[in-house]
């Protein structure tokens, strides 16, 4: 179950990742058709299925090493990546111009984002056990606040 809430959180923390920055459309080049297209071009470059697959064989490491295939093969089966996928999109067409869209996929196609990007799966799972951590924390904390008012 930890292990389910870990990859939980790492769905969380990757597409907040990727849709952070709130930023408005500056031309008129910028229609929704434009972000569309830019954003499937910046989905083929940044597969979410690579990050995933990345993020759930680092989190495998965590578990014994007989365990380590049955947990990936159930994380893929179980994640349901349509509706990550789904959610990513609208939510990159909706903040993201098609030009910062764009520029994003360039970016990652290119030599240094690509290296970047490979890294990713190691990082999340680097960052996760204490982001989870601080979030359970603060959730705490923040409930007892609550109970004193």
């Amino acid at each position: 179950m930890n292990s389910l809430k870990m990859s939980c959180c790492a769905v969380i923390f990757v597409v907040a990742s990727a849709i952070a920055l709130p930023l408005q459309a500056q031309d008129s080049q910028d229609s929704v058709a434009n972000r569309e297209a830019a954003c499937d071009r910046y989905l083929k470059v940044v597969p979410l299925s690579k990050l995933f697959d990345d993020s759930y064989n680092e989190m495998a490491k965590n578990l014994p090493p007989e365990r380590r295939a049955e947990f990936t093969t159930l994380m893929k089966e179980v994640t349901r990546l349509n509706n990550v996928e789904k959610f990513t999109r609208a939510a990159m067409v909706k903040i993201f111009t098609a030009d910062e869209l764009n520029a994003l996929a360039d970016f990652y196609g290119s030599q240094h984002g690509s290296n970047a990007m490979k890294k990713f799966g190691v990082y999340m799972a680097e960052i996760m056990p204490a982001v989870q951590e601080e979030m359970l924390r603060a959730t705490r904390e923040v409930n007892e606040r609550l109970k004193k008012q």
